[in-house]
């Protein structure tokens, strides 16, 4: 399925016949590269000077090509710039989830019925050995002149082997209107070029900060976009999100979601009209996330996850407890809660999409089925409370152009 690139007002002067009242798609390289010749039989001999003149009769490789293409695009931006239309996100003041969790670390790790039992030297409750261990606390204590940390009724774990966690509160936007180009949030901190290809010697751009793509421009192996007049940043510093067309199969009226796991976004619609986007972490090597449309079939206000492939003693074995707003959608697959790492925009799991704490409980709250407050697990069927549509692919921004992430 092809990935469209919003151009807008760049139109016109490619004689589409569009008026800036209403504005039309077209990919941004065939606009681009329709202002020079296709010909290429030689019957000009474009010099720069000819090539300023009448780009209509030269290739887009002679002289004075990237010049004529940065004055072009430099011309055709929308004075003023257009803001991404969004509106706010809910976000609480304080803590972004009702638990507090915390990292087990310095292992092995015994646990207590209570802190007694270790002073007295009895066998522990059970012991974290190796891997990735996460608990939820529930009290802090003192015994002895001991800190100890209750993590379940009647399971205390020794202050030392824990670190609590301050999950991410990075959010995606939510939009009242269909976006008329790309966007994308910075991936890392980064500065402006004037040119492509040139020195990011510019304007500083925040990681997380969400910018709009006006134009694309290949310099060799490298791809950039266009973010302004003169600024230009390098598509490895961004996760880009498109609005593509529904999937085949994909009803006019219906829910899904779009998850594109080169650009680690994820976009979330309503038949036609995008409504939310955010970043995720999908699978990393050997763990991709599987391409393919499928639907939601249950969702989980919370529940603990494990390496069921593993065991307590190999260093691959992961253990989560309460991963919150969890949503299966293809067998053991499923989006959820990331509140162990702040790395969203790069692949990260095992395999699930990761979300952060305050995107996940909005989609679960979004899509299909609903579920009630007081559920702890609800499945999709076949009628009305069928699950959500999920779309996963990896989209390929330049056919043939080995881009990195």
């Amino acid at each position: 399925m092809l990935r469209y690139k919003w151009l807008g007002l760049a139109l016109l002067l490619l004689g589409f016949g569009v008026s800036a009242g209403n504005v039309t798609a077209a990919p941004l390289r065939e606009a681009r590269e329709g202002l020079f010749s296709d010909d290429v039989a030689g019957d000009y001999l474009c010099t720069r000077a000819m090539t300023l003149r009448h780009p209509e009769h030269c290739s887009k490789f002679s002289p004075g090509a990237r010049e004529v293409r940065m004055a072009y695009l430099r011309a055709q931006l929308p004075d003023p710039l257009p803001e991404l239309p969004t509106e706010e996100l809910e976000v609480p003041e304080g803590a972004v989830s009702i638990y507090t969790f915390a990292y087990v670390r310095n292992l092995p790790a015994p646990t207590y019925a209570h802190p007694a039992e270790a002073e007295a030297g009895l066998p522990p409750k059970r012991t974290f050995y190796a891997g990735d261990n996460w608990v939820s606390v529930v009290s802090r204590a003192e015994y002895n002149g001991q800190a100890w940390y209750e993590i379940n009724p009647e399971e205390f774990i020794s202050a030392e082997h824990v670190a609590i966690a301050n999950p991410s509160r990075f959010h995606g936007v939510l939009l009242n209107e269909q976006p008329l180009y790309p966007f994308a949030w910075m991936n890392r901190n980064a500065n402006t070029a004037a040119l492509p290809g040139g020195e990011p010697n510019g304007a500083a751009l925040n990681r997380y900060q969400v910018i709009t793509l006006f134009a694309e421009e290949p310099v060799g192996d490298e791809l950039w976009y266009m973010i302004g007049p003169d600024q230009w940043v390098e598509q490895a510093t961004v996760s880009r999100v498109d609005v593509d067309p529904r999937p085949e199969g994909v009803a006019p009226g219906d829910k899904w979601l779009e998850i594109d796991t080169f650009e680690q976004t994820l976009a979330a619609y309503e038949g036609d009209r995008m409504v939310f986007a955010t970043l995720i972490s999908s699978g990393r090597p050997p763990n991709w996330t599987p391409n393919g449309l499928t639907r939601l079939w249950g969702k989980y206000p919370t529940t603990p996850m494990s390496n069921q492939d593993s065991a307590p003693e190999n260093l691959d074995w992961y253990y989560l407890e309460d991963v919150e707003w969890t949503q299966y959608f293809n067998g053991a697959y499923a989006l959820h809660t990331a509140y162990w790492h702040d790395s969203f925009g790069f692949t990260r799991s095992h395999g699930c999409i990761n979300l952060s704490p305050l995107d996940a409980k909005w989609l679960f709250g979004w899509t299909t089925p609903y579920t009630p407050e007081d559920a702890n697990v609800v499945y999709s069927d076949e009628g009305a409370n069928q699950g959500t549509w999920v779309w996963v692919h990896m989209s390929e921004p330049i056919p043939g152009l080995v881009l990195s992430r």
